[in-house]
């Protein structure tokens, strides 16, 4: 076989096409896949930005009910003994009584009731007064800054006048022990 040379002509010829080939290649091995990964990790990172995205309006959302729950924990927090808590509510029921001009007639306590998380203290009063007077009364404890609640409640015409009602009352209160 006899082998001649190139031409200077065919060995731009064959030069240009193993530069072709060289190029189709690398585009087939290196940059197709190389684009492909780039692909790959940018679907990641934006995967990621709204994963992270999501997690911070969640820390967000988490940080304004932890800002609730410490305005309701200053509320509702029981700081003294239960003893000491029970004094105290009664206090402000009487306090309340004599700021709106009322009689209570009778003023029990009940037994604290604990719940996993809360402690709930009752107390049962009788009162004997006008509707509206009461009425005032109830609303007044249902509101700031005392927050009790009205389990049950009762009103019976009272015997010495006919404009009169008695009521009688079960306040609670709940509170936070820490």
């Amino acid at each position: 076989m006899i082998v001649r040379k190139f031409t200077k002509r065919e060995q731009y010829i064959a030069f240009f096409c193993a530069l072709t080939g060289f190029v189709y290649l690398g585009y087939l091995g290196a940059y197709i896949p190389f684009k492909n990964e780039i692909e790959a990790i940018d679907a990641k990172i934006s995967t990621a930005e709204a994963k992270f995205n999501k997690n911070r309006e969640t820390i967000k959302e988490a940080e304004e009910l932890e800002a609730q729950y410490k305005t309701y924990i200053s509320k509702f927090a029981q700081t003294k003994t239960n003893e000491q808590e029970m004094s105290s509510l009664l206090e402000e029921i009487e306090e309340v009584a004599n700021k709106l001009g009322l009689k209570i007639s009778d003023l029990k306590p009940k037994k604290v009731q604990k719940e996993e998380y809360y402690n709930r203290f009752s107390v049962t009063l009788a009162i004997d007064s006008q509707l509206v007077d009461i009425i005032h009364f109830i609303y007044t404890l249902e509101n700031k800054p005392y927050n009790f609640s009205i389990d049950e409640i009762r009103f019976d015409q009272a015997t010495r006048a006919k404009s009169s009602v008695k009521s009688n009352l079960v306040l609670s209160k709940i509170l936070i022990p820490r």
